[in-house]
């Protein structure tokens, strides 16, 4: 009887034990998916680009932000938005975009071309 309960209480700690180690796998793909989830966002939305379907890019960039604020796409995203206002010639709406990437992002490398691109804005619109 003794040995039962022994052998009982030590399989059900070895099933614990696994279980642990199941639910850390499980959440160890969730963490992987939600990655590769926002690099797809991202690439598809790069795709469109390429595309010159700029709605719908803005919109996978769009998703990506909202629903991935400290992607490291972020930044990238906020940047594709305007150069697709850009692309566009809606020039207003890209510098807004373009100021606002240099004011989130100003350590960013990409900076420099944001800068420049408002200058270019400006000499169109004079």
């Amino acid at each position: 009887m003794i040995q039962r309960t022994i052998a009982s209480v030590l399989m059900a700690f070895v099933l614990f034990w696994l279980s642990l180690g199941f639910a850390n796998a499980q959440v160890a793909s969730q963490k992987a998916s939600g990655n590769y989830s926002y690099r797809m966002l991202f690439e598809q939305a790069q795709q469109a680009l390429k595309k010159s379907n700029y709605v719908e890019a803005r919109t996978l960039l769009e998703s990506l932000i909202n629903t991935h604020p400290d992607s490291d796409y972020v930044p990238l995203a906020k940047l594709s938005i305007a150069d697709s206002w850009y692309s566009q010639h809606a020039f207003k709406r890209a510098e807004l975009e373009y100021r606002d990437f240099i004011t989130f992002f100003p350590d960013r490398p990409e900076v420099a071309e944001a800068q420049s691109r408002i200058n270019s804005i400006d000499k169109f619109t004079r």
